[in-house]
């Protein structure tokens, strides 16, 4: 397993107990909101594929939006695939397996939709999208919920000093300094829309929705692979 999966795999397996809450905290109650607004833009296809999907809360939302779609939630961390199962109450549509996103367990072009919630900046950016482009049929979708780097430099400034001097004491209360070191890292690599719409667009992927929420620190991007 990869460097980067490995990490993964041990920060998450330890935060499972603390995480849903961390993050409803951390969101102001607004994930749930992102993440309908994501799902409601794709479409209600066969096969849903969500990479880092931690708690299954994506897989558990496909289900009640697409009741005739079926989930498979991919993950490294065994402590979140369970809660996640736990959340799904063992729902039968769906899968939950443990793999990296950068080796999913699917044959070429058999997958239609992908999506990603708070982890597609945790991921090698051209590994990840040459597997996302191997695994999607053609004409399949793609969808991006992730922290987004504010265009103004003031927001920016404004973020990093509440991060790293307001919220830290509290972030690294509820986790360890590596654990808390690992977010903020990540943060650090968040792209703006433009910045994740030049690239996706170099690897053959058309945008077909875009909204930015909370001043512009959350990204909502679906993405088409071009036939």
């Amino acid at each position: 397993m990869p460097e980067v999966d490995l990490l993964a795999q041990k920060i998450f397996d330890n935060v499972v107990r603390r995480y849903d809450w961390f993050l409803n905290s951390a969101t102001f109650g607004f994930i749930d909101q992102w993440q309908l607004d994501l799902i409601n833009n794709l479409p209600g296809k066969d096969i849903f594929v969500d990479l880092g999907t931690g708690t299954g809360e994506i897989i558990r939302k496909v289900n009640n939006i697409y009741p005739e779609s079926k989930g498979i939630g991919i993950d490294v961390s065994m402590n979140m695939l369970r809660k996640a199962i736990e959340k799904t109450e063992g729902d039968v549509r769906d899968f939950f397996i443990r793999a990296s996103a950068l080796k999913m367990p699917f044959k070429d072009e058999s997958v239609d939709v992908i999506t990603t919630s708070l982890t597609f900046r945790h991921l090698p950016l051209e590994e990840a999208v040459e597997e996302i482009l191997r695994v999607l049929k053609p004409g399949g979708y793609l969808g991006i919920l992730d922290i987004s780097k504010p265009r103004s430099k003031i927001l920016y400034k404004a973020v990093d000093i509440f991060a790293n001097k307001i919220f830290k004491p509290v972030g690294v209360g509820i986790f360890s300094k590596e654990e808390y070191a690992y977010f903020m890292e990540s943060i650090e690599k968040a792209m703006t829309p433009d910045e994740l719409k030049e690239v996706l667009e170099s690897y053959s992927f058309s945008q077909e929705y875009q909204s930015s929420r909370f001043f512009g620190l959350i990204s909502i991007s679906v993405f088409r692979k071009i036939q």
